[in-house]
């Protein structure tokens, strides 16, 4: 029988290359728990903008975001009787990802698992592991009913159809929807009166957020450019990157 497994980062398609060198690695590489689920299209458009002020290359992404997730369907429609790992961790993205895999995978004829990866040193994330340790916690892989792929792809659908477009996970690993502005006033704290690198700024913020729910540099860039358009922070230098500019509160 035929191994695919199927994850959100890059980082742990690698070291699952290097864990199971005979099954095959699908990456729809993405952070699930920010922006719009319900086009590829507008996604990618999403992250235009959030790139903005962050980092010129970040502008040439491709233009659709499910461009990974098309591949991978068609992929299995063709594949014979096969089984599918979903791996994710206690993150609000990946917690996403896991249902959003049951949305587009589950009526599929193949047998669907889920790997749950505990923290690493706080971290709630499968890149946080390395081959050897992915390797063990293939034993703890459950496997996912047609009724519970239902419900999971039930849940994707009620997540997408949110206008709140950040999503974070409990301690009881209860997925929430937030405004984007949630964490604004964290960001405020990690400035000052005097000038500051930008880059910096966003550096405190990630270290003093929930690793739970860990956004990656580029929302925190996006929620500074907010904040300095709306006046309450100032900005000293030309804003193309988020290593070229410095800041400080009005």
């Amino acid at each position: 029988m035929t191994e695919f497994h199927v994850v959100s980062f890059v980082g742990t398609a690698d070291a699952m290359r290097i864990a199971f060198p005979d099954a095959h690695v699908f990456c729809a590489w993405d952070d699930y728990s920010v922006g719009p689920l319900d086009d590829g299209h507008g996604r990618a458009d999403f992250w235009r903008r959030m790139a903005q002020g962050y980092s010129r290359e970040c502008m040439a992404e491709s233009t659709d975001c499910f461009a990974p997730w098309h591949e991978m369907k068609s992929v299995l429609a063709g594949a014979d009787c096969s089984r599918i790992f979903i791996w994710h961790s206690g993150s609000g993205s990946e917690q996403v990802f896991l249902r959003m895999a049951c949305s587009w995978l589950g009526e599929l004829d193949h047998a669907l698992l889920a790997v749950r990866t505990p923290a690493c040193g706080g971290v709630h994330s499968t890149a946080a592991w390395p081959p050897g340790q992915l390797r063990k916690f293939i034993a703890n892989a459950v496997p996912v009913s047609r009724l519970q792929r239902e419900e999971y792809a039930r849940e994707f659908a009620a997540i997408s159809a949110q206008p709140e477009m950040l999503r974070e996970c409990d301690e009881s690993g209860h997925l929430h929807c937030r405004p984007m502005n949630v964490h604004d006033d964290l960001l405020l704290a990690c400035c000052s009166g005097q000038w500051q690198r930008a880059v910096a700024v966003v550096g405190e913020a990630m270290g003093r957020v929930d690793q739970r729910n860990a956004q990656g540099d580029v929302f925190w860039s996006s929620r500074l450019q907010y904040l300095v358009d709306s006046g309450r922070i100032e900005a000293d230098g030309e804003r193309v990157a988020l290593g070229a500019y410095r800041v400080r509160l009005r």
